[in-house]
């Protein structure tokens, strides 16, 4: 009786994991009580994460793409140019399982230079002859459509290329069985702790114009969210309707040559350049640089002092000089 006393008075005042702290040790009976952790990818509280992050390319091509499935279960989503204007989402799945997820469409080989810093799985339904030949040297595990057929459908409502769909846990359950599940340590980035903020000029509405996408953000004092739009529509989650927001939105400039007769890109995503960081309505001058492939990129504000992130998700715009970045 007196031990349940002290255990409700515990509970009150610290919570159960003051509990664990306590008796964790004392009874093979005791409850598994799991310590939170903090998610390398967003600086917030979990309970638990998987071994290992995994990406589906997914498709951006037009508006017949949009609305995507499962985009806003994502910690991290990259956008970055492709052949004739357009662009190519790679949202990263770490702290959530999505349900459907897709569209899923081709690889590009700085998608693949992205993935090796997060320790990804990478998920994709086609490829250019050049990302199919760096998949197939083995640098990181990969589930394609070709190969693993009977985990991705073709939706009704759509038609191909823009109707190719997968599952999270059908994800999971083909790295689980092809053993790809052992732990890894996906990169991670700083945080502002409790009371900091950046400081910068005014950034409250953004445009990031990829020519075929426009896209816009607009910032919410109430929540200390950008709302994003794309062709001057509310970009929503077709699975749960709602509106996509995101707490930082990174801008990595790059440049790009073309690299074949398709207009395919050729983009080196260890070159270094300018960045910006866009966060709490105010914008960040800066540049990123990467050691080399399986190094993580890092971006540092004018000062050479690495930029740190509002806990949150992160939008990660990869802009050539064909993209246009303005705010206000």
């Amino acid at each position: 009786m007196k031990m349940m006393l002290i255990v409700l008075v515990v509970l009150v005042i610290g919570g159960a994991t003051a509990v664990f702290a306590l008796f964790g040790g004392l009874s093979s009976d005791w409850p598994d009580i799991k310590s939170p952790k903090t998610n390398p990818l967003t600086g917030e509280l979990v309970i638990e994460l998987p071994s290992r992050p995994f990406i589906l390319s997914t498709d951006n091509d037009s508006g017949l793409a949009r609305p995507q499935s499962g985009i806003s279960k994502a910690d991290i989503v990259y956008e970055f140019p492709v052949e004739g204007g357009s662009s190519r989402l790679e949202p990263i799945y770490y702290s959530k399982v999505p349900d459907k997820i897709g569209p899923s469409r081709s690889a590009r080989p700085y998608f693949i230079d992205m993935a090796r810093e997060y320790k990804a799985v990478f998920v994709h339904h086609g490829w250019s002859p050049q990302a199919k030949k760096y998949l197939e040297s083995g640098v990181i595990p990969y589930i394609s459509a070709f190969s693993y057929n009977r985990i991705f459908y073709r939706s009704t409502d759509r038609s191909a290329p823009h109707n190719s769909y997968t599952t999270g846990k059908d994800v999971w359950k083909t790295i689980k069985k092809e053993g790809w599940d052992q732990q890894q340590e996906p990169r991670s980035f700083p945080f502002l702790g409790d009371g900091q903020i950046q400081q910068g000029a005014s950034a409250v509405d953004i445009d990031i114009d990829y020519r075929v996408n426009k896209n816009n953000y607009k910032y919410d004092k109430k929540t200390g969210l950008y709302k994003k739009y794309v062709g001057g529509s509310e970009y929503m989650d077709k699975e749960t309707g709602k509106q996509i927001t995101t707490r930082n939105i990174l801008v990595q400039k790059v440049k790009s040559k073309v690299l074949d007769e398709k207009g395919r890109l050729k983009i080196n995503m260890t070159a270094g350049g300018d960045a910006l960081l866009f966060t709490n309505g105010v914008a960040v001058e800066g540049s990123w640089s990467r050691k080399d492939l399986d190094s993580p990129t890092v971006f540092t504000d004018q000062e050479g002092k690495e930029l740190k992130l509002n806990v949150g998700v992160t939008w990660i715009q990869v802009v050539d000089d064909t993209v246009k970045v303005e705010y206000k």
